[in-house]
């Protein structure tokens, strides 16, 4: 085979997209990234939650269904587009792990929609979608804090403090403990049945050798 006929099999084995069928396939892209959208939003912990990063994950989903679109649509433009995006690199640091699995996601639901395989489409994004919205709301996942308890003057009524916290809280631990010969100080993690109540913070500064406490959301894993 002459390399005129190879170049020809290329360009007349290659997909033609119209107007309306390349809005079809993004408007079925916008659809799958809006649900991407939604999950994130319902997933995520309000406190940390970042709406441009949010959106972002949507039109980094509609640009992987361009690309895809572009190399099934000429096989010869494809192998230029591919040493062309081997050059580009994306020095930004992602700081949560969980926003490293939404933009695969967002990318691997790019190409389903590109290969216009909608069943696999639909089902995988919903199916992913529904785990993480329900592991989102399992215990221990979300309502973690830490409670940093400085004491002044005399030592804090270990018990007493206990008894004070319990009726806010489902789940109590000290991590860590400092004492010297004027000052007291503990690191609890704790998990609540609702949202911050404040409530606790006058319960727990009434007991005796207790001066100041703070209430600070928990983000990541704790070692230990």
């Amino acid at each position: 085979m002459s390399k005129e006929e190879i170049l020809s099999y290329f360009y007349t084995n290659s997909t033609e997209y119209g107007v309306k069928r390349t809005l079809i396939i993004l408007l079925c892209g916008l659809a799958v990234g809006l649900i991407i959208y939604l999950t994130y939003y319902i997933s995520s912990e309000k406190i940390a939650y970042n709406r441009k990063f949010n959106w972002s994950l949507v039109i980094m989903h509609l640009i992987t269904v361009i690309v895809m679109m572009m190399i099934s649509s000429n096989i010869a433009v494809s192998l230029g587009m591919v040493g062309a995006l081997s050059i580009v690199r994306f020095r930004t640091a992602v700081k949560d792990s969980r926003d490293t699995m939404f933009i695969f996601w967002a990318m691997a639901e790019g190409l389903c929609v590109s290969s216009q395989n909608w069943r696999m489409t639909f089902t995988t994004v919903l199916f992913i979608a529904a785990v993480l919205i329900i592991s989102s709301g399992v215990p221990g996942v979300r309502n973690k804090y830490l409670l940093v308890v400085n004491g002044e003057g005399k030592p804090i009524d270990r018990k007493l403090f206990e008894d004070k916290l319990k009726p806010y809280v489902v789940g109590f631990r000290v991590r860590t403990a400092n004492k010297d010969a004027d000052h007291e100080e503990m690191i609890c993690e704790i998990r609540t049945k609702g949202e911050v109540n404040l409530d606790v913070l006058d319960a727990l500064l009434s007991v005796p050798g207790v001066a100041s406490v703070n209430w600070v959301a928990q983000s990541g894993e704790t070692v230990g």
